[in-house]
This record gives structure tokens, C-alpha cells and sequence, in this order.
């Protein structure tokens, strides 16, 4: 017959914060990173709970006072919540890296991720934090092994842990284990799993699982070895874990700096994106290092493993601290290893350097040759076809037009990182492809704006564009081409553009779908939303050139004023495309979910459910002319990750950094002269793209003016990806 013995956990109790906060996860035995499925853990954080509360009943809840815990977007069962620790059961079948975040009545968390191992034994200790002697009973009495009554050759002991993993029959996390009774039969671990070796020598194990009639509590009983010498119990699972935790040596003199430096004008600086980490070895045999850097702002960790003495870590933010750690493996599962303490590291602000001569507009060069406003950009695969593969493709406002329109311009070679003219010099149609502004006026088209050309799977390319009706607010619709990937054609009738009232209108050649609308509409009305216009959608160009139409992709647009809700004229909205259509999301007092002070803003993919966004800030006027030309203020830049809220396959609003740890973009002009604040405030209407699909070169297609001149279009290259 089985018993077991109730254990305890020690809890702090924070004040509570208006935001959850998660600072750590750790398994609630020696509080550690190393967890398995169905291990006991702690999360520690602020704001965590708005009161402290225990579990009453059994199978554990998922929710107590609101608060939850989610790993991978499924919540867990709940012992205990505090302002400043909660404490759960991680689900079983998990494997890998996974998402935990905090939800509470007063918001979600971002995201910690955590690394989820099949095993993870560690065992509970007498003082509760995994130091000194483990809880050990004696299977006779139940009384505590202690030395003043040690275990004895030949007796039954019982060690209670957590981490052994998966047991069979399976249960779900927050069940009691088995007790061949009223609570089913025992949930053991696979046969011959697990081994104990007891004061060195190997102990016969008689039943590991489940302790029965606890949660998340596991218990080996085994018989103690003969010849034993002390009583030091360690663990060991089939697949190579072990509950000997004695660390190693660190590696010594781990330093971090920065990569590829270099010198433009007076300007001095490496990558945004990568650092150099190196190191010296320990004396013990190391099978490969690990390398982890993690930034505060979101809580990202950027990783690298090998066996060399160095390594360079890519991927990272801009302008952004990281805190880096060495860790030496002695095995492949890396069971001992030796790490010391994070070393610093950060990168450098993004150097944008404008194309041409001189620092003056004057001497800048020109996209294309009649390039106004209104600048898009699309990269085109080698699928495309004969017009559009390997080139990119502009979707702008030409100059010269009487009438508004969006045209396109196509670069006059297959696009090659060695020949910048590929990406830098386009060849415009003029106004004989694209959409035009029709005279007189359709209902829902009195003028057409900007626009973005995004290629879809299904083979043609999906311009999303804007346009003011008869009742002068602006709307965000779709059209798809007709022509293919070649993306020109958007009119199923004989003519090449969309130009007439007949082509916009019902039964037209010029068949557009209702994307954003604004309040009061009998199609896609958004309540509060005066005006959709100035928009770009982020989908995964990283990942393929081609839009899958999968849900989760994001939209950010320009709202205007909305009253009650944000007091500047330059906001945006966010809505994610359902698989359907596309909805904005709101926050709880009703109002849309908005980036304040933000205009221009454009998304770009940077991997996995990761992008960066620039925007213009112009609440901040330092350098405004007196012209009625639009001047954007600074250009910021903030990152998203889609794990942060715990979706991967998405990027929700709560998945972007505050706007408060945003980042200045610094431009250069063609010598090496960095922009002051009027010049910078006056580029506009940008689109930011890797040409080649690689982010080690990043273009900006760009709209400019010295603020009284006729805006053009240009471009910028990124010195320092």
C-alpha cells in the first residue's frame, strides 16, 4: 500500500501592479529552469493576482480570482496565486520550447518562454528550496529519515520530487494521482525509467509515479542499497536527466562587442542586429557551449550553440541592451554544465544612408523618373513569371497626373544583392496600369490614395489601396489583378486601368472588396473610426514572397482624431485578418486599440512572428517649415513578437513593445552627413523591404521634400543590418 505526505511551498506576496508581469518560471522543487511535463512549477512576477488564494478542491482549478496561468495559449491548473508568485502544474505532452504568460482581469502578460525537457527530476527538499537533504521517509512509519534515524540496508524508503514526466494511464495535469482505489489505478512512469542511487551505490526502484491522491507530486519508493556510504540520493531518468545538479566551472573572460564596425562621416557604429560573444574554456571537457541573450523590454532571448570559443548572435533588436550568458556543457543534454554570471552587450541604432550626392534633396536620386508620393514596394519570387520574377515592383503616385492615381514602375533587372541598380532604378508605366482617380466621381471612389501590392498564393496580386467616397471619409478596399503575378491589370474589361465611374462602380470592370470601414457603414463599419486610410499590411515576407491568405496576418492604418479615445491627429489602428475579413481591434472602455502619435507606420517581417515597425512621430514639430507639405517628425522604431500573448502563428496589438521604449532611426545623407531634424521630418510615405529576400540588405523606397519643394521618390540603403 502507498501513502504519501503533504508538501509545502513557500509563497511571497507582492502588492499588485495594474499589468501582469512575469519575471520568471521555475519547477517549485529547487526553483530552477528545469521543468518536464507535469512538473510542480512557480511564476514569479507583479501583478500576478489582485489577492492571495489557494486551490480548495481537486482536480485543480485553471483559474483562481481571475487570474490564470497559460502555457501555450492552454491554461493550466492553479495551486496558489499572489501579487508576486503563482503556482501550477505544467500540462503533460508539452515538448520543447514553450510561451507562459499571466492573464489577469487587469491584462495579459508578455510572454517568458521556457524550455520543457521529457524529464526533469528534482527532488523536494527539507528546507523547501532544493538545498540540503531531500524529504525522505521511511516506509515503515512515515517518519522522516533524519541522522538521528538514518535509512537502513535493506529498508523501503520513499523520496518525494517532481519532473519524471509522462505516466501511464495517463491523466490530466491537475489530477490526483491513483491510489488502486476510489482515485483509479496508479500512474507510474514507463518500466526500468528511472534510477536512484543511494550514498553511490544503485538502489532496486519498486514504484515511481505519481504520488497518490496529489497533484503534480511524484514519489519513488526503493530499497536502500547494501554498503552504502552517506545518503545522498540522485535520480536519473532513461532519457539523461538527472536530479545532480552540482555545477561546473564557468567559462572565464566572456566578452561581448559589437560587429562589422564602421565609420560614415562622423558617424561611428556596427550591426543593429548581431553581436560578437567569445570566451575562454574551462578545464573540463566541454561537448558544446550555449550562448543565451535576453533583453528586458519584451523579454526575448535570442540563442546559439557550438563548440568554438566564440560566437555571433543575430537577430537581435536595434539599439537594444542585451545581457549575455556562456554556459559550457559537458554532455549533449547538457545535465552539468557551468555558466557565470551576464555580461552586457548592446547594439546599434539603425543607419539609414539616402542614395546619390551631397547632403540636399537636390542631389538625391530619383526611384523613378516621375515618382511623387504614395511610395509601395513588392518583391516578386522567381515563380512570378516572365514580367515580375526576382524584380520589385513599385506601386506610387505619379507626378504630372491630373487626376490622383496609384501606377507602377518595375526594376529594369532581376534583382542581385552585387548590383545595386536592381533594386535602386525603376522604369514607370506612367498612368497606363494601376488604379485612377475617376471623373466624375463612383460613390465609394471619389479619390484614390495610397495603395500596397501584396502577391498571394493563389497566383495573383492582392492591391490593398484606400480611396475618399462622396461623403469625403476614406475607406481601405482590395482588388486582385487580373494579370497574374505580372500585378498591373486590375480591370476585368478590355481597358488596362481603373479609371472611369463605370469601372468603380456596381457591375464594373473594377470589382473591389470593402476592407475597413468607419462608423456608421452598412458594410465593415468600425464603431469610432472617422477615417481607414494610410495603411500597410505585415504578413510573413520572410518566410515566402507570397501571402498564404492564413490568419493571424496584421493591418496598421491611419484613424485620425477620435474623440474620447486619443486627443492627437496623427493615431493608428490595428486589425488581424480572421481567414475572412479583417477585424479592429478594440480595447475594453470601447475605444480601438491604438499606436497615439504615430504616423506613416510600416511593418516589416524580420522572422518567425517577428517584425519591426517604423513611424513618424508628429507630435514632435522641431524643424517644421511653414509649408502645408506633411511633415512626420522623427522616425521611431518598436518590434513585435507574436509569443509574447502566446500565439505563434499570430501578432496581436499586446504582442508590440510600448511606444515608450521606442527606438530612434538615424539617416545619413549620400556624404556621410546625418540628417537634422527638418530634413528627417519631411520623409514620407516610406515602404522598407529586403530586395533579395535577405535582411543583410534592407531598402527604404521613400518619399522626400526640403519642405517647400514637390515631394519625389528616392531611396535609402541600411548601412548596418
Amino acid at each position: 500500500m502507498f501513502r504519501t505526505t503533504l508538501f509545502l511551498l513557500s509563497f511571497a506576496s507582492l502588492p499588485a501592479a495594474a499589468q501582469p508581469i512575469v519575471g520568471g518560471v521555475v519547477n517549485a522543487a529547487d526553483y530552477t529552469a528545469a521543468v518536464a511535463p507535469g512538473s510542480l512549477i512557480a511564476v514569479f512576477g507583479s501583478g500576478l493576482a489582485a489577492s492571495t488564494s489557494s486551490a480548495s478542491t481537486t482536480p485543480l482549478p485553471t483559474s483562481i480570482e481571475r487570474t490564470s496561468v497559460e502555457v501555450n495559449g492552454q491554461a493550466i491548473p492553479l495551486f496558489f496565486v499572489s501579487a508576486g508568485q503563482i503556482n501550477g502544474q505544467m500540462p503533460f505532452g508539452l515538448s520543447g520550447t514553450v510561451a507562459v504568460r499571466v492573464r489577469t482581469a487587469l491584462g495579459l502578460s508578455p510572454a517568458v518562454n521556457l524550455a520543457v525537457s521529457p524529464s526533469a527530476p528534482r527532488l523536494f527538499t527539507k528546507t523547501m528550496d532544493g538545498k540540503g537533504d531531500p524529504i525522505l521517509v521511511h516506509g515503515a512509519d512515515w517518519s522522516m529519515v533524519t541522522a538521528a534515524s538514518p535509512a537502513q540496508a535493506g529498508e523501503f524508503v520513499i523520496l518525494f520530487l517532481t519532473g519524471l514526466g509522462a505516466v501511464s494511464p495517463a491523466i490530466p495535469a491537475g489530477t490526483p494521482g491513483g491510489d488502486n482505489a476510489a482515485n483509479g489505478p496508479l500512474n507510474q512512469v514507463a518500466a526500468g525509467a528511472v534510477t536512484v542511487t543511494f550514498g553511490g551505490k544503485a538502489a532496486t526502484v519498486v514504484f515511481a509515479g505519481l504520488a497518490p491522491g496529489f497533484a503534480g507530486l511524484y514519489q519513488i519508493n526503493f530499497q536502500v542499497p547494501e554498503a552504502a556510504t552517506g545518503g545522498t540520493v540522485v535520480v536519473a531518468t532513461r532519457d539523461g536527466a538527472t536530479s545532480d545538479t552540482t555545477a561546473l566551472a564557468a567559462p572565464s573572460r566572456v566578452t561581448v562587442s559589437v560587429v562589422a564596425e564602421q565609420t560614415v562621416g562622423a558617424q561611428k557604429f556596427g550591426s543593429s542586429s548581431k553581436l560578437n560573444v567569445a570566451w575562454g574554456a574551462p578545464a573540463y571537457t566541454v561537448d558544446h557551449y550555449e550562448v543565451t541573450a535576453s533583453e528586458s523590454l519584451q523579454g526575448t532571448v535570442v540563442t546559439s550553440s557550438g563548440k568554438t570559443l566564440s560566437a555571433t548572435l543575430i537577430g537581435l533588436k536595434a539599439a537594444t541592451a542585451y545581457a549575455v550568458t556562456v554556459k559550457a556543457c559537458a554532455d549533449a543534454p547538457c545535465r552539468q554544465s557551468g555558466a557565470g554570471s551576464p555580461v552586457s552587450g548592446t547594439t546599434a541604432t539603425e543607419y539609414w544612408q539616402l542614395k546619390g550626392t551631397g547632403n540636399t534633396t537636390a542631389g538625391l536620386s530619383k526611384i523613378v523618373s516621375d515618382g511623387n508620393v504614395r511610395i509601395s514596394a513588392t518583391r516578386f519570387g522567381p515563380e512570378a513569371g516572365a514580367v515580375t520574377a526576382n524584380r520589385i515592383q513599385l506601386y506610387y503616385g505619379p507626378m504630372g497626373s491630373r487626376l490622383q492615381a496609384l501606377s507602377t514602375a518595375i526594376t529594369n533587372a532581376p534583382t542581385s544583392a552585387t548590383d545595386p541598380a536592381s533594386y535602386l532604378s525603376f522604369t514607370g508605366s506612367g498612368i497606363r496600369t494601376g488604379l485612377i482617380t475617376p471623373s466624375p466621381a463612383a460613390p465609394l471612389v471619389e479619390k484614390v490614395a495610397t495603395g500596397q501590392g501584396v502577391p498571394m498564393s493563389s497566383g495573383k496580386v492582392r492591391l490593398f489601396f484606400e480611396a475618399q467616397g462622396a461623403d469625403r471619409k476614406t475607406r481601405i478596399y482590395s482588388i486582385d489583378s487580373v494579370d497574374g503575378f505580372t500585378g498591373q491589370d486590375f480591370n476585368s474589361g478590355s481597358a488596362t486601368t481603373c479609371s472611369t465611374t463605370a469601372d468603380y462602380s456596381t457591375g464594373g470592370g473594377c470589382s473591389f472588396t470593402p476592407l475597413i470601414g468607419v462608423e456608421g457603414d452598412s458594410t465593415r463599419a468600425n464603431a469610432k473610426i472617422p477615417n481607414a486610410r494610410q495603411h500597410k499590411v505585415g504578413f510573413p515576407t520572410q518566410t515566402d514572397w507570397r501571402w498564404d491568405g492564413a490568419a493571424g496576418t496584421f493591418l496598421v492604418f491611419t484613424t485620425d482624431r477620435i474623440t474620447g479615445c486619443a486627443i492627437g491627429g496623427m493615431n493608428h489602428g490595428y486589425a488581424v485578418w480572421d481567414g475572412a475579413q479583417w477585424n479592429v481591434q478594440y480595447a475594453a472602455d470601447g475605444c480601438p486599440k491604438l499606436f497615439l502619435n504615430v504616423q506613416a507606420a510600416f511593418p516589416m517581417h524580420v522572422g518567425g512572428s517577428r517584425y519591426k515597425l517604423y513611424y513618424g512621430d508628429p507630435s514632435i514639430t522641431t524643424g517644421k517649415g511653414s509649408s502645408n507639405l506633411p511633415f512626420l517628425g522623427p522616425k521611431k522604431l518598436i518590434y513585435s513578437d507574436g509569443t509574447a500573448s502566446g500565439a505563434l502563428d499570430r501578432v496581436d496589438f499586446e504582442d508590440w513593445e510600448r511606444q515608450s521604449f521606442a527606438r530612434d532611426v538615424a539617416f545619413l545623407w549620400p556624404n556621410g552627413d546625418k540628417l537634422n531634424d527638418a530634413a528627417e521630418g519631411y520623409i514620407d510615405d516610406y515602404h522598407f523591404l529586403a530586395p533579395t529576400g535577405n535582411l543583410d540588405l534592407q531598402v527604404m523606397y521613400l518619399a522626400i521634400t526640403n519642405g517647400t519643394e514637390v515631394p519625389f521618390g528616392s531611396v535609402a540603403v541600411l548601412l548596418n543590418p
